[in-house]
């Protein structure tokens, strides 16, 4: 029995003259042998004239590929059908009246060129291919006397008569197509080519862009809903904001020092990153810009330093010193030098803050001790802040327990990193699963080329969606160049932010930021290096919004999912 394509039940097939032919091919024809029922074409084809390209379309009733005989096109004509020699017309006879068909036998030579020639395009170079192939005409309501038409022939012309033996007659029709003295059967690599080109693999996959697109309006909408939390803080003066990573603190923190400076307040906005600062600066609206500073620490210092005389030069030993606690006291001594104050002040990554830092900041408030304060801070993000975590006594903090940036699968991974359940919005996407793959450190950058091929080239992505993220810094990481998967790479976070550059960015210097995907590599277990805890970890995959890959040699003790590749 052959193998029929579409795979139905014949009876399902909708005209009872197809029906018919197709029952007697599938029955008779040997089990290596493909009947493909209503095989579409569509060829483009240029006018020798003009030179307009245009596509012409036709369908073919079947089309038999059997190994060692050859390809066949079958053309199908059902109920009575009488040919006019006078006129070279064919017509279908109807109750009351004739009505004026196609040339079955043009029918099916047009379509068994087009397909050949698609076969020979595909498989043979441009040649016609060496095999037998050509077509034949079935009238399996109809028996016929006399003188064939022109182009026909009888090897050719299956009429009722043939229905039980159209086995036989399929094979001899592609006998008298043979255009060799000898048999020329498929070989298996062949007939695999030919069966390909005939029928290609055509794979609609997920678009990763439009993937990408519609989960960030999810997110984007899941972050609003935080952002109208402020609403309900409005009427408190010193708030402090825990929350864990994504759930928005700092489009909560940029949002409120907007608001702020909406009201006419002149607003200082602090971080810890020196990145997120940049970030936070460029995307302030221009309209209240006037009233809005942002510096990261240590920017504010040297700034406010400059700015009342004060000598800030980080020295070459002791350095860690310095920016812990110098750092601040520079700034408190420059701050009751300078006369300029803020109405209100809102400090993000807080957890990263050292105890002595908040007595400067205070004495920058109009109000000191009693001014508007908001502090946003995310205990488990502390990375530079040894011991416990210090703010000012701003009363029982306010919490935001859901993760609304990252999807459900990354915001999994982070809760696993933690050992603690991150609860995530119900209508959070649910997003692709994280991957984790063991490999060579030699090999790394290989699948890294190999991923963002694929990403840049096939899913349309921009490098400013990308980054790459290590413990180390790149001349001391995996990648051994300064492209990846032909794309150059970039440590300019504004470079990339434009597109010119896939970015690669040690976890701490990338703290506060994020990208739709996150490729983690040179990952250790947590706490083996001095620049890999499990908090480096957490932040490092909390960074990635839609896509997470995370590329280790060894396995990790932390409960993720190894994917072998």
């Amino acid at each position: 029995m052959a193998k029929l394509i579409p795979v139905i039940d014949v009876n399902e097939i909708d005209l009872k003259p197809e029906r018919d032919v197709a029952r007697e091919l599938i029955n008779q024809l040997p089990n290596n042998v493909t009947v493909l029922h209503s095989y579409p074409w569509l060829r483009a084809d240029r006018n020798d004239k003009t030179g307009k390209v245009t596509l012409n379309e036709g369908e073919a009733d079947f089309l038999i590929i059997w190994p060692e005989m050859g390809v066949l096109v079958v053309e199908v004509k059902g109920g009575p059908i009488e040919y006019d020699a006078d006129t070279r017309i064919w017509n279908r006879v109807l109750n009351k009246y004739k009505k004026e068909i196609k040339d079955p036998f043009e029918q099916a030579r047009k379509n068994s060129h087009r397909i050949i020639d698609m076969v020979g395009d595909k498989v043979y170079g441009g040649s016609q291919p060496p095999f037998p192939y050509g077509y034949a005409v079935f009238f399996p309501d109809c028996n016929y006397t006399g003188s064939l038409p022109p182009g026909a022939d009888a090897a050719i012309t299956l009429s009722s008569l043939d229905l039980t033996s159209a086995s036989e007659k399929i094979a001899k029709a592609l006998r008298y197509w043979s255009r060799t003295q000898s048999p020329y059967a498929l070989s298996k690599d062949e007939l695999s080519k030919v069966q390909r080109a005939i029928l290609p693999a055509f794979n609609i996959l997920p678009s990763l862009f439009r993937t990408i697109e519609e989960q960030e309006e999810k997110l984007v909408r899941l972050t609003d809903e935080q952002i109208r939390l402020l609403t309900f803080l409005g009427t408190n003066k010193r708030v402090a904001v825990e929350g864990v990573a994504g759930s928005g603190k700092t489009m909560l923190a940029k949002a409120q020092a907007e608001r702020f400076a909406l009201s006419g307040k002149k607003t200082l906005l602090v971080c810890y990153n020196k990145e997120l600062a940049i970030w936070l600066k460029d995307s302030i609206p221009k309209d209240i810009e006037n009233l809005i500073t942002v510096f990261h620490f240590h920017g504010l210092c040297s700034h406010l330093c400059r700015s009342a005389g004060i000598r800030f030069s980080p020295p070459n030993h002791n350095e860690d010193m310095f920016w812990r606690e110098d750092a601040a006291n520079l700034l408190w001594e420059a701050v009751e030098l300078l006369p300029d104050r803020f109405d209100s002040i809102v400090i993000d990554e807080a957890q990263d803050f050292c105890p002595d830092w908040w007595q400067p900041l205070e004495l920058l408030n109009t109000e000191q001790e009693n001014g508007y304060l908001y502090v946003f801070y995310d205990p488990a993000q502390n990375l530079y802040n040894k011991g416990n975590i210090t703010i000012p006594a701003l009363g029982e903090p306010f919490h935001l327990p859901t993760n609304c940036r990252n999807t459900k699968s990354i915001s999994g991974t982070c809760s696993k990193i933690l050992a603690t359940e991150i609860a995530t919005h119900p209508q959070a996407p649910l997003g692709a699963i994280t991957e984790v793959i063991l490999e060579k450190k030699y090999k790394t950058p290989a699948l890294l080329d190999s991923w963002v091929k694929k990403w840049i080239s096939i899913d349309k992505l921009s490098c400013s969606q990308i980054v790459i993220l290590s413990p180390s810094k790149l001349n001391r990481s995996c990648i051994n160049g300064n492209k990846v998967g032909g794309c150059q790479l970039t440590l300019d976070t504004a470079e990339w932010r434009k597109g010119d550059g896939i970015l690669f960015s040690t976890i701490r210097s990338f703290k506060g930021l994020e990208a739709d995907i996150v490729i983690v590599i040179d990952v250790v277990e947590p706490g083996t290096i001095d620049n890999f805890s499990t908090a480096d970890f957490y932040v490092a995959c909390s960074r990635a919004k839609h896509l997470l890959k995370i590329v280790s040699e060894k396995e990790i003790s932390t409960c993720l999912v190894e994917t072998n590749i």
